[in-house]
């Protein structure tokens, strides 16, 4: 068979398929319900995972305290910050874990020899003393002090989840959509 006889052929079999009428029950396109998805944070709170109630709350006065609120762009506990470490450290090494325990636990130790109070129950003005280690000048080097150690890797962990948060990128936003850099992804409907 020549190769124009064979395409002249298959000309024809639109047509016969048109006019045969369907043999399968399959569901159409149009036969699948539209299932609704929302993300996990806008239908429920995120629970805590790894820090007990004191550090997640010392935790959360350290966040406010690093990253408050500046030019229209949200602080850290608007950005759900103290929410993601937790989250982060229960997937965390437990050298992490161990050190942000540690570090959260001397905070509050320090803050109540000192203050006779919680760190996360002090002011402003009263905690800034217990972050004194963050002050010194920074080199490469890491801090021997432990505390000192933990206030370093904070503060980055903080600044960093705080600038990567939805909050964060919706502030930049500014109600615009895809503003670039610091936006995120969602599963597509």
């Amino acid at each position: 068979m020549k190769r124009r006889s064979a395409l002249g052929g298959l000309w024809g079999v639109p047509a016969l398929a048109a006019q045969v009428p369907p043999t399968s029950n399959a569901p159409t396109r149009d036969d699948n319900p539209k299932i609704e998805t929302a993300t996990a944070d806008a239908v429920a709170s995120p629970r805590k995972r790894y820090l007990t109630a004191q550090q997640f709350a010392t935790l959360a006065k350290l966040c406010d305290l690093i990253a408050p609120p500046f030019n229209g762009r949200p602080s850290a506990k608007e950005a759900e910050t103290p929410e993601f470490l937790d989250f982060l450290l229960s997937e965390s090494g437990t050298e992490r874990q161990v050190l942000y325990a540690q570090g959260l636990d001397q905070l509050d130790i320090n803050a109540r020899l000192k203050q006779n109070m919680a760190f996360s129950e002090l002011s402003e003005t009263g905690a800034a003393e217990h972050l004194a280690p963050l002050q010194a000048k920074w080199t490469w080097r890491a801090p021997s002090d432990p505390l000192a150690m933990f206030l370093r890797d904070a503060k980055n962990d903080i600044l960093r989840a705080t600038a990567n948060s939805r909050a964060w990128a919706e502030a930049a936003a500014g109600g615009r959509r895809g503003a670039g850099l610091n936006t995120f992804w969602e599963v597509i409907d």
